[in-house]
């Protein structure tokens, strides 16, 4: 484990027993810079993260959707954490996605991540077969008991053939195998059961939202941070609402989410088909075209933006980013 874990958990726990975590705030999904060859950009890392510490955000989430895991072997995976570690430097969590199809490689992608420095691991339910309760209940723990402290599960059920239920997620944090989770089903009923369902029984189930659009809605009802993609882009904006909301300022929290949909329009608007994935090579041309990171390739076979698309971005997303973390800067700091 990192060195640093302490600092972002409120108590010490006797040995042998799993830490309490008290992750919060916005966790920033971060985009993989590549070069032509599609292998991992390690300056361009280096310096888009750098960005986001700057920014306040509160952890790094890598390996994650938007971080193009899918397409990454073992190694670039580990890379990827090794890098966010050493720029973190134990200023903030680095939280590593090590989801994977079937036990066995999650708990050695878990373990690898471990070893690059990763504070905390995350695991979306494993995918391509569709797998039972108890399956799900049993994958979870074997990870856990790998790394020997609870985990964050990822709910990401479209992307996967089997869905956690609010049950299993109470009862895998009670058992000590979960510390939290990020939802990013987009399903406001599902994580308000959840929420009520965890506070009725005395669980502390810690609950990012995943959902780009639901992170005012999520933190009213009970979520303690967010996992917006949109971080990568925005993230002054979102520690702005994050503050705002842990605040109890809901209207100008409201503000800033309608802002973050304008934002989203705005993207879709500039793509031919804009798809879940289509958002990563989006963001590549944003964060290239802002200087954050020196080139925008994505992994294949996810299209490359064709000029039509190009111009679009430059002449209405990108001034709106700029806009937008210029108003964030000035106003960051209002509630503290």
């Amino acid at each position: 484990m990192s060195r640093s874990r302490d600092s972002w958990h409120s108590t010490d726990m006797p040995r042998g027993t799993m830490p309490r975590h008290e992750l919060h705030g916005i966790i920033a999904p971060t985009v993989l810079p590549m070069n032509a060859k599609g292998s991992l950009a390690r300056s361009s890392l280096e310096c888009h993260l750098t960005g986001l510490i700057e920014a306040g955000v509160h952890g790094l989430w890598i390996n994650g959707t938007t971080g193009e895991f899918h397409a990454l072997d073992a190694g670039e995976r580990a890379l990827a954490v090794t890098v966010a570690a050493e720029t973190a430097g134990g200023r903030l969590p680095v939280i590593a996605h090590v989801g994977d199809t079937a036990t066995a490689v999650t708990v050695r992608h878990a373990r690898a991540a471990i070893d690059a420095g990763a504070d905390e691991v995350a695991v979306i339910a494993p995918y391509f077969a569709n797998y039972g309760r108890e399956e799900l209940r049993d994958h979870y723990r074997a990870v856990a008991e790998a790394v020997g402290f609870p985990v964050l599960a990822y709910h990401m059920p479209q992307l996967t053939r089997c869905s956690l239920t609010v049950e299993c997620v109470i009862d895998l944090t009670r058992e000590g195998v979960l510390c939290g989770i990020k939802d990013s089903a987009g399903d406001m009923t599902w994580l308000r059961r959840l929420l009520r369902r965890a506070g009725g029984q005395g669980v502390d189930v810690r609950c990012f939202a995943g959902g780009s659009s639901l992170t005012d809605l999520s933190l009213y009802a009970g979520a303690v941070g967010a996992t917006s993609s949109l971080a990568n882009v925005t993230p002054r904006l979102l520690v702005n609402l994050y503050d705002a909301a842990r605040a109890g300022d809901w209207p100008y929290a409201r503000m800033l989410q309608e802002q973050l949909e304008d934002l989203l329009e705005l993207m879709r608007a500039a793509r031919h088909e804009p798809t879940l994935l289509a958002l990563v090579s989006t963001f590549k041309f944003v964060l290239a075209a802002l200087g954050r990171i020196d080139e925008a390739h994505a992994a294949v076979p996810l299209a490359r933006l064709d000029d039509e698309e190009r111009r679009k971005l430059t002449a209405t997303v990108v001034p709106k980013v700029r806009e937008l973390e210029e108003a964030a800067r000035t106003r960051k700091g209002a509630w503290t």
